[in-house]
């Protein structure tokens, strides 16, 4: 229900004043009566009314004097109507001037007073109307984070309003150009929008780019939208945090964050690319598939923080490696479309399109092999890192992304199993070969259900007594299907599946119960049991080993542990105190494969061990090569300043086994002696003693490596 509209009607003839009174409130106004103009004034200030009417020619204080004294209270919005007799126009150019709305002229035609009021009541409610939307329209625009302008069809700056700081640096002003305010392809753009906002009739957008106060950057919106013929309305957003935003998920979505490569979906969509274009150009492309040797050990042994600070170096060479001007000075590829990515874990690939010659892509792959041979500086050591490259090729080793992916991770394998830090190139049968190796993984984790296994045990001669007082553990498959199977093949998948943990026990219950057989029948027999990596870093290590020794009865210090220099290279609190825990309830600890290792002998000094043992590399070599003889040399005479026993293995010949002797070796193993023996044949063998220069090679062939 709306309101009753109030009239304030000042005139001194009292007639005119009732009559006026009379058709206002029959026209359903409100009427407020005041006799002159001061009191005009009064009853103005304490009842508010909705318009005024004023005699001009009143005592005391006039019509003219009072609307100009209510225009400096009020302003210009309520509606002021001047009565006067007088017809002449300066009178009404007066009236106008001190602010009056409108005059009514005398005398007064009674009939029509109330429409002219009503009209002018409605002008001043629509006044009102308009001034509440220009209002609401204000408080909109200052609460959007815009910068708003209008300009006319020639770029001239009709109205502005900034409501955000960040746009500040714009600081659009009235009756500017816009091309004082921003570049010339940036102007014309706005009038481009503006000109297919007008002919579309709907609101036009663009982005584009321009430099911030701080010289950074900064990206921007503009929505342009035609007001009329003549006006352009523009807002202008800073959107350099949407952007900025867009581009962290981007980055998240397609790199790697710790290396800052491409990631695996990165990598794949760049090759869909590249394969459509080869197919399309009848080009080829190769896919190099690498992976770091030895660095799931730095991770066991390092530390993933520090294995993470590898992986960045690493990445850092590779892009060396593939930089396009060094490449390409020495292939006749497209160098500047070389991309690097990071698959994951320590797994890297490389596609190069465009290629020429199947040799080019192993021009790049020994590169990368000679960049990341060089050590890597940690502390005060280095760590020495190599890489096994498998390479794939469009089309002949795929035609898509999965299969050339699949293959040259197939190469690799290949690359890996060849002895590592090689480069190898796919082929069908290494599919055949990568299947075997799938099938054999399966049939590993049902071996040691199906009571495949079995061991035999290497002797090992104590020069000294002239007796073979001791005896290396060895594991054997006997497989069902494929007969014997090496531990060069099972070993390895092992330690990759997680199987090496109840393998390695099952070696240790077995062995330990031997030992105790051994002991219980009169063989004075130590055993010697080789730890997987894996297995010294199982946190279950010491309960276990010690479970074992209490349930077969054999006593600790007939149990001697063989652990790899790789898997102590990290001294951490946690790999001397498995250590000396081990020592303290007597078991033996030797250090096998002793300078193969990632670590220098310096460290010795700080291990809790008993014994180490040379690798059968340098035994191999004792005869005909000076610098294997130099080595075992400097062992042995190191190890017995630092109070270790010494074992040499791998011995084949009566002359290695002499010279070992007198360069001091307390105890010697090799296929000079015997042949892994089962464990009854290994018990008849501690009862005989034996001159070294008695024995004689019983004719099998050595092998290379002991499981």
């Amino acid at each position: 229900m709306s309101r009753t509209f109030k009239i304030l009607l000042a005139d001194d003839d009292v007639t005119i004043r009732f009559l006026m009174q009379a058709a206002l409130e029959q026209a359903g106004f409100e009427v407020i009566l005041a006799s002159n103009g001061e009191e005009a004034i009064q009853l103005f200030n304490t009842s508010s009314p909705d318009m005024v009417m004023l005699d001009v020619e009143m005592p005391q204080m006039n019509g003219y004097q009072v609307c100009t004294y209510l225009r400096k209270q009020i302003g210009n919005e309520l509606p002021i109507i001047m009565v006067t007799g007088m017809d002449d126009v300066q009178s009404i150019d007066h009236a106008f001037e001190v602010g009056a709305t409108d005059f009514i002229a005398k005398p007064i035609n009674w009939n029509l007073i109330n429409y002219r009021l009503l009209y002018l009541r409605r002008a001043y409610l629509n006044l009102l109307d308009l001034k509440n939307a220009n209002a609401r329209s204000k408080a909109i625009f200052s609460a959007i984070p815009d910068t708003m302008f209008i300009i006319d069809n020639n770029g001239h700056i009709v109205d502005t309003q900034s409501s955000s700081d960040k746009n500040a640096f714009l600081n659009f002003q009235t009756g500017d150009d816009l091309n004082q305010r921003m570049p010339a392809n940036i102007t014309q753009a706005h009038l481009e929008a503006a000109g297919r906002a007008r002919k579309y009739g709907a609101v036009e957008h663009f982005e584009y780019q321009l430099n911030g106060d701080s010289d950074r950057e900064k990206y921007y919106e503009s929505r342009v939208v035609a007001i009329d013929s003549n006006e352009i309305l523009c807002l202008v957003r800073d959107i350099t945090e949407r952007k900025d935003s867009e581009n962290r998920i981007f980055r998240l979505a397609y790199f790697d964050s710790l290396t800052g490569l491409p990631n695996r979906q990165s990598f794949i969509d760049r090759l869909k690319r590249e394969i459509k274009r080869a197919k399309y150009i009848g080009s080829k492309l190769a896919i190099l598939f690498l992976d770091l040797d030895g660095f799931k050990s730095i991770n066991d042994t390092m530390g993933h923080n520090t294995g993470d600070v590898i992986l960045q170096w690493a990445a850092d060479r590779l892009q060396s490696s593939t930089r396009s001007s060094d490449f390409v000075s020495r292939s006749n590829t497209t160098g500047s479309e070389i991309e690097l990515a990071r698959l994951g874990g320590d797994e890297f690939t490389v596609v190069i399109p465009n290629l020429t010659r199947a040799e080019d892509a192993l021009v790049l792959a020994h590169r990368i092999r000679e960049t990341m041979r060089r050590p890597f500086r940690l502390d005060s050591r280095d760590v020495v890192l190599t890489t096994s490259i498998g390479i794939a090729l469009y089309h002949d080793d795929g035609e898509d992304v999965e299969a050339l992916l699949k293959h040259a991770d197939t190469a690799m394998y290949h690359a890996k199993t060849e002895g590592r830090d090689n480069c190898q190139f796919y082929s069908v049968t290494l599919t055949q070969e990568a299947e075997k190796r799938l099938n054999l993984e399966n049939d590993l984790r049902n071996a040691l259900k199906n009571n495949e296994f079995h061991l035999l045990y290497q002797p090992q001669f104590d020069v000294e007594r002239s007796h073979f007082k001791s005896a290396e553990a060895l594991i054997r498959w006997n497989h069902p299907k494929q007969g014997l199977i090496s531990p060069l093949d099972f070993i390895p998948l092992a330690e990759e599946n997680g199987l090496i943990i109840p393998i390695g026990e099952w070696v240790l219950r077995t062995a330990c119960s031997d030992a105790a057989h051994w002991l219980k029948n009169g063989g004075d027999l130590k055993v010697a049991v080789n730890l997987s990596p894996l297995q010294f870093k199982n946190p279950d290590l010491i309960k276990s080993v010690l479970s074992i020794l209490t349930e077969t009865g054999l006593p600790p210090h007939k149990l001697t542990l063989e652990v790899t220099e790789g898997a102590l290279m990290e001294y951490s609190e946690n790999t001397l105190a498995t250590l000396r825990e081990l020592r303290k309830n007597k078991i033996h600890i030797a250090l096998d494969d002793f300078g193969t290792g990632y670590s220098s002998m310096n460290y010795l000094k700080r291990l809790p061990i008993d014994s180490i043992k040379v690798d059968q590399s340098f035994v191999s070599g004792l005869l005909d090569d000076k610098d294997s003889l130099a080595i075992v040399r400097s062992i042995v005479t190191l190890s017995k300043n630092l109070g270790f026993h010494i074992t040499a293995e791998g011995i084949e010949t009566l002359n290695q086994a002499e010279i070992l002797k007198f360069l001091g070796c307390e105890t010697l193993q090799g296929f000079y002696f015997s042949k892994p023996l089962h464990k009854n044949d290994m018990l008849q063998l501690s009862n005989k003693s034996w001159d070294i220069d008695a024995v004689n090679p019983l004719g099998y062939h050595y092998e290379s490596r002991r499981y």
